[in-house]
Formats: C-alpha cells, structure tokens, sequence
C-alpha cells in the first residue's frame, strides 16, 4: 500500500479541484458559456470519483489488515470529499432549476 498520508492528500487535492471546477461551471453558467460550464462540471465529477477510488481502496485494505487508525488527518480527508460531493450536487440541481425556470435546455 502506498504511503497513507500521500494517499489522502490525493483525497484532498481531487476534492479540491472539484470544489474548483464547480465554482468555474458557475461563473461560465453566470456568462452563458453553456458548454465550457458543462465541461466543468464533468471535470469536477471525474475528480470526485478519483477522491472516491482512492477513498475505497483505503477502507478495503484496512478492513483486510485491520491496521488503518483513524487519525484527524483521515477525518480531513473525508470531510473534504463529502464537502466536495455536496457542492457537486448542489451545483447541478441549482443550474438544472435556472435552465428549467428559463426554459433553456442547455446540455
């Protein structure tokens, strides 16, 4: 296994750009550019799903050697990934109401 502190500061670094990219997909929706918004919030989902792979692998290999400890550290790391998964979501259904109060379909 790879050293665990590097592993979540992966957690956090993809977390952290997905945070990013959704505030982007925001400001590109604010101007319009649709499309650029949209690729954005396609960016920042893929970063979550790495936060989440890596995030799996440590609970699967803890839970076959039983050697993980729960340190402030991990408990970062997840807050940070479950930040990131609340603002992804957000994000979507806040410009899923304006495209549908608008009557745009923007996709």
């Amino acid at each position: 296994m790879e050293d665990i502190e590097t592993l979540l500061m992966q957690i956090i670094s993809y977390s952290g750009d997905c945070k990013s990219s959704c505030i982007e997909a925001l400001d590109l929706f604010k101007e319009e550019d649709y499309s650029q918004a949209n690729s954005k919030l396609e960016s920042a989902y893929n970063s979550l799903l790495k936060a989440k792979k890596i995030h799996s692998k440590l609970l699967s290999e803890s839970v076959d050697s039983s050697t993980m400890q729960i340190s402030l550290f991990l408990v970062h790391a997840e807050d940070q990934m479950m930040s990131a998964e609340t603002i992804i979501t957000l994000v979507r259904k806040f410009l899923e109401i304006i495209k549908k109060k608008e009557g745009k379909s923007n996709d």
